[in-house]
Formats: structure tokens, C-alpha cells, sequence
């Protein structure tokens, strides 16, 4: 199916997620906002949380990914963490599902983002460096999650400055 269908969809479902929670979220009621057939929703998607998961995918591609060989890291963690400050209920509603891992997903694309800081400094050879990566990407990852779920969520510059400070200590690339 085009990534057009695709992307629509999970627009739509990013809008009642955030607006009705995502257990109250049905396919049948993403298609009729779509005004697509649902028969084209399972020729996308083979659930709600495969969309989940194509839809979290997508964006940090967009995010994350895509960015790489034109911002600075520093750039890129701060687009990634204002994504999920900016959409907020999305992801707090997201992380009311236990079926898709959406901190073990910002973990993954911060990974990507991280082996190619590592790249740069010449590290990607070294165990420890790569090891550190992932544990750094793990916490970077529960931090921006716990923010998310907190009642008193800190500012999404603070959290940006603080995985900065992370990856600049564990990597030594200030």
C-alpha cells in the first residue's frame, strides 16, 4: 500500500489517540474519519498496535533518521525530544498499551543517532563505547518517557540539555 495511505491513516489515528485515549481507539473508527474502506486499513496495518508501531517508526525516521547527515546531534535530540513534548497525550496515551514498546522504539532511533556520533569520533570498533550507547540511549529514552507520565513534567529544554550532557560525557564530544 503508498506510504500516502499509509501516512493518512496514521494521521488520523494520532488525532483520536490524543483526543480519546487509545484504548477507546477502534480501526472502524479510524477508517470512517479516513473515508477509507476498512479492507485498506489491514492491507496497511495488521492491527491498531502495528500501527502504533509503523506510526512511532515513521516519525522518528522523520525525526531522527532522516537528519542525520544534515544537523548536528545536538539538533537532531533536541527535534526528538520536542516531538514528544509537543504531542504529549499521543505518547502519554501510547504508553497506556503494553503490546508495543514505545521506550524501547526512542531507543532504537536514538541508537542510530548515537552510532553515528560514535562513527565520527572513531569509536564504533570500541565494546565499551558501544555498550555505553545503548545503555545511554536506554536512559535518555526512560527519561523523556518518565517526563511524559510525570504530573509536573520538567521543561523539554532542560531534558534536551540533559541527554546533551549525557551523550557529551559518555562519549567525550563536547
Amino acid at each position: 500500500m503508498s506510504y500516502v495511505v499509509q501516512k493518512k491513516i496514521a494521521n488520523v489515528f494520532k488525532k483520536q489517540v490524543s483526543k480519546n485515549g487509545f484504548d477507546h481507539v477502534s480501526v472502524s473508527s479510524i477508517m470512517r474519519a479516513t473515508n477509507i474502506r476498512r479492507q485498506t486499513f489491514y492491507e496497511c496495518f495488521l492491527d491498531k498496535y502495528d500501527l502504533l508501531r509503523w506510526q512511532v517508526n515513521d516519525t522518528l525516521e522523520e525525526v531522527i533518521d532522516n537528519n542525520i547527515d544534515y544537523l548536528p546531534w545536538q539538533s537532531i535530540m533536541k527535534l526528538f525530544i520536542y516531538e514528544v513534548d509537543a504531542n504529549r497525550r499521543y505518547y502519554f496515551e501510547c504508553l497506556s498499551q503494553h503490546e508495543v514498546d514505545v521506550s524501547d522504539l526512542f531507543a532504537l532511533h536514538l541508537a542510530v543517532l548515537l552510532a553515528h556520533v560514535m562513527d565520527r569520533k572513531k569509536l564504533n570498533k570500541n565494546k565499551k563505547a558501544r555498550a555505553n550507547m545503548w545503555i545511554t540511549c536506554l536512559g535518555i529514552s526512560n527519561s523523556i518517557i518518565h517526563n511524559t507520565l510525570s504530573n509536573e513534567p520538567v521543561d523539554y529544554e532542560l531534558l534536551v540539555v540533559q541527554a546533551i550532557y549525557a551523550v557529551e560525557f559518555s562519549f567525550d564530544v563536547s
